[in-house]
This record gives structure tokens, sequence and C-alpha cells, in this order.
């Protein structure tokens, strides 16, 4: 009996080590430089080009503009806004069109107003920058 104690005692101390190691927060965007949360910062390390400037307070944006690939990206300064609650959600109704973000990461929003799907690989950069 005593060995089954001395076993469960030693194999719930190497439980409570081995969960103690794996935890540590959010190590993804640890490794990843943090650059300005400004439309152009963003731009620049997705590599967009032929920037359009784009009537981003019609959808309650501090800033937006549009870029080749059919990619906006729009920038909002207050993420409990009703306006970026809506684009980040079923989308912000403009009467003629829905603007509907593809991908959010700290009040930056991505638009795709391309065909089909927007290109899994630029959304995933997008989510993994890091802001200072």
């Amino acid at each position: 009996m005593k060995k089954r104690k001395v076993l469960v005692l030693v194999l719930s101390i190497l439980l409570c080590i081995g969960l103690a190691a794996c935890g540590g927060g959010d190590s993804d965007k640890a490794d990843v430089p943090k650059i300005d949360k400004t439309i152009d910062a963003v731009a620049a390390e997705l590599e967009l080009t032929n920037k359009e400037e784009k009537a981003f307070d019609m959808i309650g944006a501090a800033d937006g503009a549009a870029f080749d690939g059919g990619i906006e990206l729009y920038l909002y300064e207050d993420q409990n806004s009703d306006a970026y609650k809506d684009v980040t959600g079923d989308g912000y109704d403009l009467g003629i069109t829905v603007v509907k973000a593809a991908a959010h990461n700290d009040g930056m929003i991505m638009v795709y107003t391309g065909e089909g799907e927007p290109d899994k690989e630029i959304v995933d950069q997008f989510n993994a920058l890091a802001f200072k």
C-alpha cells in the first residue's frame, strides 16, 4: 500500500513539473519583431504595393488604404466601437456593399475585395504581426 502511495505522489509531482514547464504565455508573438501600428508599416511588412487612399471614415476607421491584390487595411483606434464590432462581426453595411474583415489584429483590419478567398499566407502573416 505504501509503494502505491509513493508511486502516486511521484507521478503527481512529475505531472505538475511537466505542466509548469509547458506553460509560459504567448510565445508565437514573442519572436516576431514589433512594428508601428500604422497602415504604411503593415503594408511594408506584408509587401503590399500601389497604395490608394480609401474613405476610411465611412466605416468608422481612423485610417485606411487599398493595395494591389484586393487587400484593404483599416486602423481602428477604438476596438469597442460599434463600427469595429460590425466590421469584425457580420460586416459593416454601407447600403451598397458590406465591409467585412478577412482578419483583424489589435485594431488593424484586413478586408479582402478580390475574387474568391484571400491568400491564406498573407492572412497568416497579418495575424502574426505584433505592434509596438
